[in-house]
């Protein structure tokens, strides 16, 4: 569970840098505009993923004290 956990988060932590800067990194300028403004929109929700995604992984670490 926990390494199911671990992809996820590397998942969600490329798929949303990938997602909000990928189009303008590529050359895409209104694509990337509106895309670089989705993801400045959408930030608080992604942090509070990693810090739910980091509570569980934390969790479910087999050598947790």
């Amino acid at each position: 569970m926990n390494l199911a956990l671990r992809i996820v988060a590397l998942v969600w932590i490329l798929g949303y840098l990938l997602a909000s800067c990928g189009p303008i990194l590529g050359g895409h300028l209104f694509v990337g505009a509106l895309a670089l403004a989705g993801g400045i929109l959408f930030f608080p929700l992604w942090v509070i993923g990693i810090v739910v995604l980091g509570v569980l992984i934390w969790l479910t670490n087999p050598n947790r004290p």
